[in-house]
């Protein structure tokens, strides 16, 4: 049989695993996870040829957009429950480190025909776009070093019970690498796999077992890769959000002060995060996150001096 031409957009779903659940991404419009190679050539002195290439730690970046219609993809990145979300709001600077699953639908039947894993990934920045006549929306992008790419299913494993041995739903297939889960996340930290008996900020995995060397407080999450029986694919559906939000129901306020005649606003985050290497590890550590910056922009028809007596006296 012929293979399709492309992947439309209906055959690709994007899953965040946060630190406190896994969320099917609904209203995604875009998503992208790429990966850049820094690789050196290397010549010597005395040699016509060259020595060979020398690899850096790989930079991968998750980028993604979708309808702002709610606080559930928020949720997921902060590890905040949606359906208990503070009145107060999040703060952005729970935007931590999620995984990113790209699902890909088999052409025929509702199965996956591949995968693709982004491990391990820090919310770099944000921007929230509103306008008058468009959707509102919500773009983020997240950065790490470890991306693969796997042929059978990624299934995410929640415990809430339990205190260090738990029982995976499914058999994880080895990856190259010897490891047999993608991630385990206890009580929202990322441990280390291991062979021999865990300790603290590690795991083993035996068969379906998974053994934590630290006692389960609220929830873990194993990420892992397997061939489950039937076809496991569906849709994404979620009837509790609106389809989209326009900008005649995106009401915009100041210092308590209703704003008039707003034409568009634009919120954008950066976390100012750092890549934390050591020698001896391929991969990065983990990201140190600065003082956030956040900016913005508003346009607003001319039509009276209010807005700017209001920044006068704000100033």
């Amino acid at each position: 049989m012929a293979k399709r031409l492309a992947v439309p957009s209906k055959d690709l779903q994007l899953h965040l695993v946060g630190s406190r659940d896994s969320f099917k991404a609904s209203r995604i419009q875009r998503v992208s996870l790429n990966a850049e190679q820094q690789i050196d050539t290397k010549d010597e002195l005395g040699n016509s040829q060259h020595v060979g290439d020398a690899k850096d730690t790989p930079n991968i970046t998750l980028s993604f957009s979708a309808f702002d219609t709610g606080i559930k993809i928020f949720a997921a990145l902060t590890g905040t429950n949606p359906a208990a979300y503070p009145g107060a709001g999040v703060d952005i600077s729970n935007l931590g480190e999620v995984d990113a699953v790209l699902m890909v639908k088999d052409e025929i039947v509702s199965d996956f025909a591949k995968t693709i894993h982004g491990h391990k990934l820090q919310i770099r920045d944000f921007t929230f776009n509103y306008s008058v006549d468009g959707d509102a929306t919500e773009e983020y992008s997240a950065i790490g070093s470890e991306r693969r790419y796997l042929k059978y299913d990624v299934v995410v494993d929640k415990f809430v019970s339990g205190t260090t041995s738990f029982t995976l739903s499914q058999t994880p297939i080895q990856l190259k690498n010897g490891n047999y889960a993608l991630s385990v996340i206890l009580d929202g930290e990322y441990l280390t796999e291991v062979s021999t008996a865990p300790a603290t900020g590690e795991y083993r995995i035996v068969g379906t077992t998974l053994t934590t060397g630290d006692s389960r407080v609220s929830q873990v999450l194993a990420v892992y890769h397997s061939d489950p029986a039937g076809t496991n694919w569906s849709d994404v559906s979620d009837a509790d959000m609106p389809a989209a939000i326009k900008g005649r129901d995106v009401k915009i306020n100041i210092a308590a002060n209703d704003i008039s005649r707003v034409q568009s606003v634009n919120i954008n985050g950066n976390l100012n995060v750092q890549a934390v290497k050591e020698l001896g590890n391929r991969a990065v550590v983990g990201y140190q996150r600065q003082v956030p910056s956040i900016e913005g922009s508003i346009t607003v028809l001319d039509t009276d001096n209010d807005l700017v007596s209001l920044f006068t006296d704000l100033s």
